[in-house]
């Protein structure tokens, strides 16, 4: 037993079997593997002792198929294709795993589906947020819903002929790019599905990917469109697909495709129409039928293949497919209508929009799909266009064509009212917003110079001087003294007028050149218009080298008067606005709120606390002088209405080619601007009859039920003895002027007055001389005007005419020939009629400053309408004159001349006897009258 146990055991570990192998037992690790290889190996060498030994006849030897199925289906070749197929997974998981990763490192992180990227309609709003004004597209016209804004009808027609396991795919759908595949490769075409899910369209679109049809992008959208699959449900793919996906030419979403064609919203479309619908992004191109392209006949063919597949699908029955199929649809799509087709208030949203631009950029407002709330009041607007459409009769009647007007609320910065021209509609210049352009402003600048005049020095105040002589200025060398039509380069004034020594309350509420030119000069003219452009003017006060205005170049004198500078009105009223808070600047707006598709708020105003742009001392003395009937030179006072105080200023470029009204209560600041749509063509006669009906119309009417509310009065405000103004600047201006006047906290005067008196020549404003007329004389204390004096560039010239020098009067000389009249009546009946003949002495009987006058009285009153201009030699004729009975009534005809020479001749009526009996009471006598320019009544 013991020599058989050892025969069976050759080796350690190795035993013998009763059939004669040896096997090994516990064997180590390395005697495994051993093992192994030479099992294998001698597999490998019971298969090549039946194989040829030469190794190239071996590979065709295995080639044979029984041998190869042999192979394949042996232990070895099932363990091979294992192997194989666990190679390959693993090989293609590492080349897919890394494909993810290359391509998808430069992939947006895509969690908005809005197409916002494309763009869509800007919709504006009034104030309340609920009368729509416009919805404004460029070549997007686009108006995001969402899903409750899209009927049943809709989605189910774009699924059943875009993607029909759109409800079973992950985001891709494999048959159908296979089948797009095959259909690439083979040239098939048909009505078959593309390769593209709504869910891999919708990546397209919102990554701006439709035009690239790379097999990169492809893989891409791949990517993106499992991600977007999980991020979002199905009917928020839908959804967005619909809100974006491009049913036209400008048409994006189906939305706005759904108002443009039917005239109604996507919620409410019948079947037939969400069938076209959804036929058209396939090929906007062809199946629009606002294309030049359409083809009726495809486009119904295909309107009724969507019809078919919904029907197949098991979305619509076989009787609704027929019954929509029997609709003419495209007879129901209506005409494309202009961009700008029932806008309301159409150039208050063009300027909303400019600001939405300058503020969000111009790429954010053509891809937002807004819903702007805008500032717009339509009560106030509508006042606004029946103001300025009543008023365009009268700028008509005098040359112009066009009016502007913007209003803006005091308290908030907020444009309430714009009109920007006469006629949107107009094909040549309707949409030129004329209160956003770049215009002069003539004399309406004025107030900016003299608030700057008084913040920036400390002898400034309202009852201030500045003396309105003809002389040399800065800009105006005054060499030559004609008017500037024949010539002249002296600076003159509306009514060729120096009426000398000048507060600055009446310089300012009077509209005088000369002291407003000084103002600026000796503030500065930059610092003056740091001053305009800090008060509101946030697009600048500028000049220009060129008609053309592109070639900006420094500005002089002149634009202390609105001549050769510009600005725009709308921020001209910001300007006003500012004023009349004080000299607070307080942002403008035209939006009050943008909200996004999902009614998500972008931005909002808020209420700002804004900057000083001036002290309020100054701001409040330059209202209070505005807002004074008694200095302005107009007709008609408008400053005063029902217990409201309107601070007003007109202004009329020199070319009369702009006519202006600007002013302001403490609740609403407002300015029109009339003038020619090319501003190439002067207009005739007072600028005020065309600006003044409209923006008093406004502001009235605005104004009927406020309350009045008084301007807060700065503490520091100083009533002080003040120069007082006996002399008339000039049109309506009352005279005398305030003995105490508001002054800044800062105003030091250290001038004292005298009470010298001097008799001055009003023609020359020199002192009077035996040969001055009696007319022509008047008594002043013009040097008085000095201690209220901050005209510091006063005494410049030798013809100052100020009467504070010892100039005397060079006009009139004691052999001037005077003019001479000569009265005849003649009698008819119990009526005269008075005939008064006229000869022109040395001096025109007409002259700049005064106009030649004739006048009839009777025992020294007026007759009714006796008063008549005349420029030249002739005759006056006085009709149907009728004295009381029993009355003996002496009629003088009186004629002043241009310097004031002035002669009569007087005839005595015996009314009782019915007979003329003269008497002659000299021809030729000098009579001491009223001053032609204060003989007219005030209003």
């Amino acid at each position: 037993m013991k020599t058989s146990k050892r025969r069976g055991r050759v080796n350690k570990n190795v035993f013998t079997t009763r059939s004669g192998k040896s096997v090994k037992v516990n064997r180590s690790l390395s005697q495994r593997v051993q093992g192994m290889k030479d099992s294998k190996a001698l597999r490998k060498a019971e298969r090549l002792s039946g194989m040829p030994k030469s190794r190239f006849k071996r590979f065709f030897y295995r080639l044979h198929p029984k041998r190869l199925a042999a192979y394949w289906f042996s232990r070895e070749g099932g363990i091979m294709a294992l192997k194989i197929v666990g190679l390959s997974f693993i090989v293609g998981f590492v080349l897919l795993a890394g494909m993810f990763a290359y391509f998808r490192k430069d992939l947006p992180n895509l969690k908005d589906i809005s197409g916002n990227n494309i763009g869509g309609s800007i919709r504006y709003y009034d104030r309340t947020g609920q009368v729509l004004l416009f919805e404004d597209y460029d070549a997007v016209k686009r108006i995001p819903v969402g899903e409750n804004g899209i009927n049943k009808y809709m989605k189910d027609a774009t699924v059943a002929i875009e993607d029909r396991d759109f409800y079973k795919h992950g985001g891709f759908d494999v048959r159908g790019i296979m089948r797009a595949g095959v259909n690439n490769v083979f040239g098939l075409s048909g009505g078959q599905q593309g390769g593209s899910t709504i869910t891999q369209q919708l990546v397209k679109l919102s990554q701006d990917w439709t035009k690239d049809q790379t097999y990169t992008r492809k893989v891409k959208e791949l990517i993106l469109s499992v991600e977007l699959e999980r991020e979002y449900s199905k009917q928020q793919i839908l959804a967005g697909y619909l809100d974006t996906a491009p049913y036209g030419g400008i048409e994006y979403g189906v939305e706005a495709a759904s108002r443009d064609y039917f005239e109604k919203s996507a919620k409410d479309l019948t079947l037939d129409e969400a069938a076209m619908l959804a036929t058209i992004p396939k090929s906007p191109t062809y199946y629009s039928p606002y294309s030049n392209s359409f083809d009726k006949d495809a486009f119904v063919g295909r309107q009724h293949y969507v019809l078919d597949q919904m029907a197949d699908q098991g979305m619509i029955t076989a009787e609704e497919k027929e019954e929509a199929k029997k609709v003419d649809t495209v007879a129901k799509v209506k005409p494309r209508k202009p961009k700008y087709d029932g806008i309301k208030s159409p150039w208050f949203v063009l300027a909303a929009k400019e600001q939405l631009e300058q503020t969000r950029g111009q790429d954010a407002v053509k891809r937002s799909g807004w819903k702007v709330t805008t500032t717009l009041d339509l009560d106030l607007q509508q006042k606004a266009e029946e103001q300025v459409s009543k008023g365009l009769k009268q700028v008509r009647r005098q040359g112009g064509d066009v009016a502007a007007f913007a209003a803006e609320d005091v308290k908030t910065g907020q444009i309430v009212a714009l009109v920007g021209g006469s006629d949107f509609s107009n094909p040549d210049f309707g949409q030129n917003n004329y209160a956003r352009m770049r215009l002069p402003p003539g004399s309406s600048f004025k107030p900016y110079d003299y608030t700057t005049l008084i913040e920036n020095t400390t002898n400034s105040g309202a009852g201030s001087v500045l003396y309105d002589t003809q002389g040399p200025v800065e800009g105006y060398p005054c060499t030559n003294k004609q008017r500037p039509q024949q010539g002249g380069n002296c600076l003159w004034d509306y009514d060729f007028r120096y009426p000398g020594p000048t507060t600055i309350r009446y310089g300012l509420a009077g509209s005088r050149n000369v002291p407003a030119v000084k103002a600026m000069l000796i503030a500065g003219i930059d610092k003056t218009i740091q001053t305009a452009e800090k008060l509101g003017l946030k697009s600048g006060y500028k000049c220009y080298a060129d008609a053309s205005l592109t070639k900006e170049s420094q500005c002089y004198a002149s634009s202390a008067i609105g001549d050769g500078a510009y600005l725009r009105l709308d921020e001209h009223v910001h300007g006003y606005a500012s004023l009349s808070r004080n000299g607070l600047n307080i942002p403008q707006t035209y939006i009050l709120k943008i909200e996004d598709s999902n009614n998500k708020v972008v931005d909002e105003w808020k209420p700002s606390k804004g900057e000083q742009a001036v002290n309020p001392e100054a701001a409040y003395i330059i209202s209070d002088i505005l807002s004074d009937p008694n200095a302005s030179y107009m007709a008609t006072k408008i400053q005063n209405y029902k217990g409201h105080k309107f601070s007003v200023k007109t202004g009329t470029t020199n070319d009369s080619k702009d006519g202006w009204m600007m002013g302001y209560s403490t609740q609403y600041a407002a300015g029109v601007w009339v003038g020619y749509h090319t501003r190439q063509k002067d207009m005739s006669g007072f600028m005020e009859n065309m600006t003044s009906p409209i923006w008093k119309g406004w502001m009235n009417a605005v104004h009927d039920n406020l309350k009045p509310e008084e301007r807060a009065k700065p503490a520091g405000i100083q009533t002080l003895p003040a120069y007082v103004q006996r002399t008339s600047p000039g049109g309506r201006a009352r005279v005398p002027g305030p003995n105490n006047d508001l002054f800044p906290s800062w105003y030091k005067n250290t001038k004292k007055a005298t009470t010298e008196k001097r008799i001055l020549d009003q023609v020359s404003g020199k002192l009077a001389t035996d040969c001055t007329p009696p007319r022509a004389k008047q008594e002043t204390s013009d040097s008085g005007a000095d201690a209220f004096s901050s005209d510091t560039l006063h005494g410049n010239s030798s013809s100052s005419g100020s009467g504070n020098g010892d100039d005397k009067d060079d006009v009139h000389k004691c052999e001037d020939v005077k003019p001479t009249i000569t009265l005849t009546v003649q009698k008819s009946g119990d009526q005269y009629t008075l005939v008064a003949t006229v000869v022109q002495g040395t001096h025109p009987l007409s002259g700049d400053k005064f106009k030649g006058n004739v006048t009839f009285t009777a025992d020294g009153q007026q007759l009714a309408g006796g008063s008549y201009e005349i420029s030249a030699s002739g005759s006056v004729v006085y009709q149907n004159y009728k004295p009381a009975n029993g009355t003996a009534p002496t009629i003088t005809a009186t004629v002043t001349d241009s310097v004031l020479y002035d002669a009569s001749d007087s005839k005595t009526i015996t009314a009782s006897s019915n007979s003329s009996q003269s008497s002659n009471n000299g021809n030729s006598h000098n009579n001491q009258s009223p001053n032609p320019w204060n003989n007219h009544d005030d209003d």
